[in-house]
């Protein structure tokens, strides 16, 4: 029996979340739930835990914070976030910090549900079949830079580090482990490039795959695909490989600061036409890609924090107070502070 425990700080959503997911379905048990992740973290010491399910916004701890105390504290305790907003920026960063699942509160469903469930429990069962023996050091390391390399999307774009990547999974990893890094990675391809969501989903061909050839095969069509519809802009590959590398850059962002000129002088491209590039590529300007970015950092901080308006407008990108407002409120329909009430059910 796979051991549960819930993290989150509004009453009626634990409720909610309680009485909407069937736990015994899939082989779990639900044997605990806090209301902060202070308050899971002590419990956690004393309580035989295999999967907590985490809010990611929570007043003090955060739940990017709890998962990264848990993975040095607790590693074999897996962990699903929950959020109100498909956040890129902060799924991003929990998967990266080694969360397995993500599901949006908002779009809370049977179907949702279930198959958010199926999946978590597939994992955690293949990876207690697969775990029988502790990976050595080196094992670990190859399987973190191979992660790290796959979660970003320069593979997309060049073709010996495609190949050499495909080899050395190929080789290095086990079936389960590459099948699972492999999902973990297309969840943040497209949150990294919402283009790629027109693209049929991976995830169905990765469960199927039943050898590390066939998991070969469904990455292989997949970045074909990818690549159709990148070549479909009509653009030269060395000025798509150039904005992808871009989008790579703003991945990598937490909470620093980086203009569009850092940008283009970093790819050795003109200002005027990035922008033009980037608009057609993405699909949305620059400006409004890194807009949007920055509020939901600013909405993050307001969440979790209590610093001052203004020092949240400046970690946030913006370098004036009056006009973080004035974009926030255009975004959210909320002043930061509102927000920042509404959030902690003020």
């Amino acid at each position: 029996m796979i051991k549960v425990y819930l993290v989150e700080d509004e009453p009626l959503v634990r409720r909610g979340i309680i009485s909407i997911m069937p736990f015994e379905r899939y082989g779990m048990q639900l044997v605990g739930e806090a209301s902060s992740a202070e308050e899971a973290m002590a419990a956690l010491a004393q309580t035989d835990v295999d999967l907590v399910f985490t809010d990611i916004s929570m007043p003090g701890m955060s739940g990017l914070d709890f998962i990264r105390e848990l993975k040095l504290r607790k590693p074999n305790i897996r962990a699903v976030v929950l959020t109100c907003h498909q956040d890129f920026d902060y799924l991003q960063q929990a998967l990266r910090l080694g969360a397995i699942d993500y599901m949006v509160k908002t779009l809370f469903d049977e179907e949702s549900v279930e198959a958010l469930l199926g999946r978590v429990s597939a994992h955690i069962r293949q990876a207690a079949q697969a775990g029988g023996q502790a990976q050595d050091a080196e094992t670990v390391k190859d399987k973190e830079e191979l992660s790290k390399k796959w979660s970003g999307l320069s593979w997309l774009i060049v073709e010996d580090e495609y190949e050499t990547l495909l080899h050395r999974s190929r080789t290095q990893l086990r079936l389960t482990d590459w099948r699972d890094l492999l999902i973990d990675a297309h969840r943040q391809w497209r949150l990294l490039l919402p283009a790629l969501q027109k693209l049929s989903d991976l995830e169905q061909a990765l469960a199927a795959a039943g050898s590390p050839g066939e998991l070969g095969e469904a990455v292989s069509a997949y970045r074909r695909e990818a690549r159709r519809l990148l070549r479909d802009t009509m653009y030269s590959e060395e000025v798509v490989a150039s904005v992808v590398r871009a989008l790579e850059m703003v991945g990598q962002l937490e909470g620093d600061k980086l203009s569009q000129a850092d940008i283009c002088k970093a790819i050795n491209m003109s200002i005027s036409y990035f922008s033009k590039c980037f608009k057609e590529i993405v699909g949305v300007p620059f400006v409004l890609y890194m807009q949007d970015r920055n509020i939901r950092m600013a909405q993050h901080l307001l969440q979790t924090t209590n610093y001052p308006i203004y020092l949240i407008a400046e970690r946030s990108g913006f370098q004036d107070e009056k006009y973080f407002g004035k974009i926030f409120r255009l975004k959210t329909g909320l002043s930061p502070s509102e927000h920042r009430l509404r959030s902690r059910g003020n």
